[in-house]
């Protein structure tokens, strides 16, 4: 029983060790994510389909924030989607153009 009681200490205490090791150096090394990639993700449908030619939403966001894929790349999306997006480009390009 005394072994038993030493093992779950032991794997516990590691755990917790490595678990505040894991969220300290997450929060250290943290990636900030490009606004603009965030607000054009936030108006696509989300359905991860890949009609678009992408693997899902997140990465047509990206290439359509980096003018590498035009604004009407989402055929689920449609006409409306495509409007959503344009209002995002112009409210971000008059947000960057103030500071």
């Amino acid at each position: 029983m005394k072994t038993f009681i030493i093992s779950v200490v032991t794997v516990g205490g590691f755990g917790a060790f490595f678990g505040a090791l894991l969220g300290y150096f997450a929060e250290k090394y943290k990636v900030e994510e490009n606004p603009l990639f965030k607000a054009i993700y936030e108006v696509l449908p989300h359905g991860e389909c890949g009609a678009c030619g992408f693997p899902g939403c997140h990465p047509c966001a990206e290439a359509i924030g980096e003018a590498q894929a035009p604004v009407d790349v989402c055929i689920v999306g449609g006409a409306a989607t495509t409007e959503k997006i344009k209002k995002v480009l112009e409210d971000f390009k008059k947000k960057t153009s103030e500071n």
